[in-house]
């Protein structure tokens, strides 16, 4: 499959799901709308803001307003029998848009995205896009930047990986530990967005206890052969006032299938080409992940 036909499929799932909260909406279903506008603009603002995407800059400005709207129109079902934010008329208009954003202009959006906001802002309204605004207040490296779960690509295979823990001798002495994990090619090359979790609180015995999801960003059948995915685990030193990987880990194309899986650890730094690694320690001490995979 070509990079057109997959932004297309992508394009069609996000016009589904789209669809699917305008219906809500207009069934009289706010929770459940509200539930579906803020699944699909978390999807559109990092779209928006990815350098990796394969969608083009005038794409990316379509996708960003379109996440913008969809964030006012929830304020307007939170704000029942007031003006703010944006009527469903309004944004049932921008369906037409995303259906067929592959060939559409950004100056051409049919909602006047500016007005709107100043609009919700002359009402005391928070700027937008808003976020789940008590976490945008904690520092990045404790929130993380993982990823929401894509919308349905109607029956392709989406992998959620679950890091349960890692085991580390020293475990307890890590200060604000956290997994990056990355989707690359057989030469190393990033196939889809970085992901960071939280800090880990959680220390037991010989382990760090994360119990985080990962949702990677690509349908299993779009990734080219080879592909592999890597985890490296981190923590902050402080002497140094910077973080540093300790330890990092790969789970190989082949090795992706549901249920539990173990993974040996080696020593920095990461060998994107999987080349002459080494082991981080002989001691029976692994990553521990669950994998899922979604139709």
């Amino acid at each position: 499959m070509n990079d057109f036909e997959d932004e297309e499929q992508v394009v069609t799932a996000w016009y589904k799901a789209f669809r699917a909260g305008t219906d809500h909406d207009l069934w009289g279903q706010p929770v459940e709308a509200i539930e579906d506008y803020k699944r699909l603009s978390k999807q559109f603002q990092k779209c928006s803001s990815s350098d990796i995407s394969n969608f083009s800059d005038e794409q990316k400005k379509i996708v960003g307003k379109i996440a913008i709207c969809l964030e006012l129109r929830c304020r307007s079902l939170q704000n029942p029998g007031t003006c703010e934010g944006i009527s469903l008329d309004d944004l049932k208009k921008i369906g037409a848009t995303l259906q067929n954003l592959l060939k559409q202009k950004a100056k051409d959006f049919p909602v006047d995205v500016l007005a709107a906001q100043l609009n919700s802002r002359e009402r005391n309204i928070a700027e937008l896009p808003d976020y789940d605004n008590d976490e945008d207040r904690q520092p990045l490296r404790e929130r993380g930047s993982l990823l929401p779960e894509p919308v349905s690509f109607g029956g392709r295979p989406v992998l959620t990986i679950r890091i349960v823990k890692i085991g580390l001798k020293d475990a307890k002495q890590y200060i604000d530990p956290y997994m990056s994990i990355y989707v690359k090619d057989s030469q190393g090359a990033d196939l889809t967005s970085h992901q960071d979790t939280p800090v880990a609180s959680v220390k037991e015995d010989s382990y760090v206890i994360f119990n985080v999801d990962v949702h990677i960003q690509k349908t299993l059948d779009s990734l080219p052969p080879g592909y592999a995915v890597f985890f490296e685990f981190k923590h902050y030193k402080p002497k140094k006032g910077s973080v540093s990987t300790r330890c990092w880990t790969v789970m190989e194309s082949d090795e992706i299938k549901e249920g539990t899986a173990v993974l040996e650890l080696y020593k920095k730094p990461a060998n994107y080409r999987r080349k002459n690694v080494q082991l981080f320690t002989v001691k029976p001490l692994f990553l521990h992940l669950k994998l899922s995979i979604n139709l």
